[in-house]
């Protein structure tokens, strides 16, 4: 029996042995095969690339050179981007020499963003997750919607989902809308705001605007988008917006964090430990990962108050009356499960990037009190108690006022980069090589900031835009171009311009000393003070 034993245990090391063997074999063949790949992928890359010129910083010629440049300068993104990008129309962003993912152009002129927004727009799509660790995060938060569904080449039904995604949110913003729903809700919430901040005003507190803007666009858009009453600008507390914050900027870091990891994994691991998407290995290290675990909490929580948002409008007996956005997406048809996604996108789009246009916009009129006042001047003359409606905000009426959005739009623009990923080799205008798989990004904050356009850019100046003409959503791509441009965009303007108005009707805002104003690590640009994400103002009486 002791031999039988042992010769038993013998076979099982024997077997063992063999098939640590056989996956050693195994797990070389298959890392030496995505070296050979990638070392292939990359070469190629660098070759079509070759008379595109780098980036302008130290070693940013060299594959992934400019990675140290860029964690160096990470909490001035935006304006090291301007820097290394200046003076050039196209620029480059070589990836490892082992991996192609990480390879970028970078566009800075108009005839560039035309082509991928507009012209070869089917070439150019949302990044494939194999390629771009970040977006594999975005989509991790995100999941589907429109805001992460690809079009073109890119997608399996060649943008068809896309488009009935942008059919059904187009019926929103129609000119009915305009002058009903939008309209009446964007003036009582404003109406609330002025309120709110007369207390303040009264009580001699400061008040942190940017956080009573990010309220007052959040309790716009629950009423227009969800049809739910919502009241944050009062301080009643809001679950959904709180846990949208907290995993949107854990996301954010963690995704920065684990960009080389996962190409590390990606690439030097042997399936199942490897492999696509990072295999075992990164989904170990986002789960010891206390950013990523505060994400999945936060999303959890966004999960039950999105059921329950859209369990209520299915049960309404009303909703065939009802006008808000999730009321038409369940009755097109969509699952609950792509609907309750949605909602997430949908408050990416109606809340974040307005309260930052309106956060900027106050950043300036408190550092330029003249131009506050002038604008006070406007429209006392032209709206002194005046019932407003899109053609009283119109440019023609309010001049002024029109400017003063615009010109917060080109220097501080809501969404300051974008990128797109080719799907097939390209030629950019001026004979610009793009390779497939080759990230694209464009940057409005950059060309808002060119002083070839815009003499001398960092200067506050709302005249430019009189007389006004709608810039090309090229040169101003602020809200996207081409057929993917922002449907929203009439609508943030429109909220914006009655929110600017009915504050600086009842109230004048001084900037508290002290603060050492920049912006966030959020996709959307938000205002960061002193370490904080808040703007500090004083309110004050005309």
């Amino acid at each position: 029996m002791a031999t039988d034993d042992s010769k038993g245990f013998a076979l099982s090391k024997q077997l063992a042995a063999t098939t640590l063997l056989g996956y050693g074999i195994f797990g070389a063949v298959q890392v030496l095969y995505r070296l050979i790949w990638g070392w292939r992928a990359s070469s190629r890359m660098k070759g079509l690339l070759k008379d595109t010129p780098a980036t302008k910083g130290p070693g940013h010629d060299e594959p992934a050179g400019w990675l140290k440049d860029l964690i160096a300068n990470r909490d001035r993104i935006h304006d090291w981007r301007c820097e290394i990008c200046q003076g050039q129309p196209v620029s480059k962003n070589l990836g490892f020499s082992w991996h192609p993912g990480m390879t970028m152009v970078i566009l800075n002129d108009a005839e560039g963003v035309r082509h991928i927004l507009k012209d070869e727009f089917n070439k150019y799509t949302k990044s494939e997750l194999r390629y771009d660790p970040f977006f594999f995060y975005v989509e991790d938060f995100l999941g589907d919607g429109i805001f992460v569904v690809k079009h073109g080449v890119g997608s399996e039904d060649r943008g068809q989902e896309w488009g009935n995604m942008r059919k059904v949110s187009a019926q929103i913003f129609s000119r009915k809308n305009f002058s009903s729903l939008m309209n009446e809700v964007f003036i009582e919430k404003a109406e609330v705001l002025r309120r709110f901040l007369q207390r303040s005003r009264d009580e001699k507190k400061q008040v942190d605007l940017q956080s009573s803007f990010f309220n007052f666009t959040l309790d716009s858009i629950m009423r227009i988008f969800f049809g739910e009453e919502s009241n944050t600008a009062v301080g009643v507390p809001n679950v959904y917006g709180k846990a949208f914050d907290t995993a949107q900027a854990n996301m954010r870091n963690h995704a920065v964090e684990s960009i080389a990891p996962y190409l590390l994994f990606s690439t030097f691991l042997p399936w199942p430990f490897g492999g696509q998407h990072g295999g075992l290995a990164r989904w170990l290290w986002d789960r010891l990962s206390r950013k990523h675990r505060t994400m999945k909490s936060a999303c959890r929580v966004l999960d039950r108050e999105a059921n329950r948002l859209v369990k209520k409008c299915r049960d309404d007996p009303q909703l065939p009356e009802r006008r808000d956005l999730l009321a038409l997406f369940i009755q097109a048809g969509f699952s609950a499960d792509f609907v309750k996604q949605m909602v997430l996108h949908l408050i990416i789009a109606g809340r974040d990037t307005t309260a930052c246009l309106l956060s900027w916009t106050f950043y300036e009129l408190t550092r330029n009190q003249d131009i506050q006042s002038r604008l006070h001047e406007e429209i006392m003359q032209k709206l002194p108690g005046t019932k407003l409606d899109m053609k009283s905000l119109s440019a023609s009426e309010m001049p002024y006022l029109n400017g003063v959005i615009y010109e917060a739009l080109r220097l501080w623009p809501p969404v300051p980069f974008d990128v797109k990923m080719a799907f097939e080799d390209d030629v950019l205008p001026g004979g610009w090589k793009v390779p497939a798989f080759t990230q694209v990004g464009y940057c409005p904050y950059n060309m808002g900031r060119d002083p070839k356009r815009y003499p001398e850019p960092e200067a506050f100046r709302p005249e430019r835009w009189i007389p006004f003409t709608a810039p090309s959503p090229h040169e101003f791509p602020v809200f996207q171009a081409g057929p993917r441009i922002c449907l929203g965009m009439d609508m943030a303007l429109f909220e914006a311009k009655i929110a600017t108005v009915e504050l600086l009707r009842h109230c004048r805002f001084e900037m508290v000393q002290g603060q050492n104003v920049t912006y966030g690590d959020k996709i959307t640009l938000d205002i960061k003070s002193n370490g904080k994400e808040e703007f500090l103002v004083h309110v004050r009486d005309w």
